[in-house]
């Protein structure tokens, strides 16, 4: 019996070569047509975001809900500050413009859920609580009107400071001035309004998806009325 050939043993090794990489191919590529392949999820519904960021997409944040917002930041950055104060007042002048283009975005917004205010810091300089907290006392129905203008007028005295300030520092026209504080006081009257609408348009609250009084009221013990006339004095 003849031996086999040094030419049929390359040819043999040639043939299970090919036949292995054919092999491996094929199977690559399954795979990776498998992988492509979106896997179908039953009772699950995904929500795409199309309303944009929240933080980082412009000064200041959503600057896209309010245009006076946009307009005033765009007229106070445009000039070089010459005071000390001029740089911090400029940040806080802009952080105060976020909150009221978050609050109205959260506000107008259809899911009625805490989301642009969630992302804005707490200052004391402007601010009697959390922007997001008023936001979702707004949804709940438990915020009073008086604390929502006292809310609001803190952030129109603090922010016509600042503004008066930065035109000093910029030095601006008294024409520019006036266009200034008159874009100011348009956004924060809308946002009053929007606000008013929306958190103090119910007699009830919605407190832990269950409706409950608005405010709670107040409560005076019976021995109260033996009481004299308190004057200072113990």
């Amino acid at each position: 019996m003849s031996q086999p050939t040094a030419t049929s043993k390359l040819v043999t090794y040639g043939a299970i070569s090919l036949f292995a990489t054919a092999l491996s191919v094929t199977l690559g590529y399954c795979m990776w047509n498998s992988s492509k392949t979106t896997p179908v999820i039953s009772n699950f519904e995904v929500n795409e975001g199309f309303a944009g960021p929240t933080v980082g997409a412009g000064m200041p944040d959503y600057m896209n809900t309010s245009k006076d917002c946009a307009q005033l930041y765009s007229m106070l950055n445009s000039k070089r500050v010459w005071t000390e104060e001029g740089p911090d007042d400029l940040r806080e002048m802009q952080l105060i413009l976020s909150k009221i283009a978050c609050l109205k975005k959260d506000l107008m917004s259809t899911a009625k859920v805490v989301q642009a205010t969630h992302y804005q810091p707490f200052s004391t300089s402007h601010d009697l609580e959390p922007v997001a907290e008023t936001a979702a006392r707004c949804f709940s129905k438990t915020i009073p009107q008086r604390d929502l203008s006292l809310s609001f007028d803190k952030w129109g005295s603090r922010g016509t400071f600042l503004i008066k300030r930065l035109c000093t520092a910029e030095n601006l026209s008294d024409a520019e001035e006036k266009e200034a504080l008159r874009l100011f006081g348009s956004a924060m009257a809308d946002l009053s309004n929007i606000a008013l609408g929306e958190c103090c348009n119910s007699a009830t609250a919605v407190i832990g998806g269950q409706e409950a009084p608005r405010m709670v009221g107040g409560f005076d013990p019976p021995n109260s009325r033996f009481l004299r006339e308190y004057k200072g004095y113990y």
